[in-house]
């Protein structure tokens, strides 16, 4: 078995100008759908801030004194007007702050990314560019080069390199464009969109990643 695949290479024109050889390590891995799910799921719980909160009967304003007395009124004996079964009164097994985080495996994690980048390889959706060829901050300008690699209005995932800040913020405010650099690339965003494109910077920082 070859350890070395070939990925394409274009320029900012939009011509092909070679092929990449990337290691089969990452882009010829295999996984399972389900493995998938976990890892997004780790992901999204991550994300989720956790503030959700109600008052307790504890907690909530009033309890003093018994609001009635115990015998002789004809209905039924109450201790507090905070208890739950009062409007007003406390929340029974309401939401408190929590945290939704729970762990994962490193290696399980890396070998989940490089499953859908190799699935988005073969299915010919994952490419690199030489340079975007900017000199300055213009995204009109990383606008024409996405749409040279016809990748206009395509929801795709530009990974770059540590040193590409021009890039970053020309490609940042881009409908459907999400720049990551080579640490940042993640499970959740290559599944929800399209394309990826890395730079050549950006796919040598992301070998290197997963090499360690």
């Amino acid at each position: 078995m070859a350890d070395k695949l070939e990925m394409k290479l274009f320029d900012n024109t939009g011509k092909e100008v070679g092929v990449k050889t990337v290691s089969v390590d990452v882009f010829g891995t295999r996984v399972k759908t389900g493995l998938i799910h976990e890892v997004i799921r780790w992901q999204r719980a991550k994300w989720r801030a956790g503030t959700h909160a109600v008052q307790t009967r504890a907690q909530a304003s009033g309890g003093g004194r018994k609001p009635t007395r115990q015998k002789g009124m004809g209905k039924a004996r109450t201790g507090s007007n905070t208890s739950p079964v009062w409007v007003g009164g406390g929340v029974a097994h309401g939401p408190k702050v929590r945290s939704y985080e729970f762990s994962l495996n490193k290696k399980f994690k890396s070998k989940v990314l490089c499953g859908v980048l190799s699935e988005r390889l073969k299915e010919g959706r994952c490419m690199a560019v030489t340079t975007f060829g900017l000199t300055e901050t213009k995204t009109k300008d990383a606008v024409n080069v996405l749409s040279n690699l016809g990748l206009s209005g395509k929801k795709s995932v530009v990974v770059t390199g540590a040193e590409d800040k021009i890039l970053n913020k020309s490609i940042r405010n881009i409908h459907k464009v999400i720049p990551l650099n080579a640490i940042g690339l993640n499970t959740y965003d290559i599944v929800n969109s399209e394309y990826v494109l890395f730079t050549e910077q950006g796919l040598s920082e992301f070998e290197s990643r997963m090499a360690n």
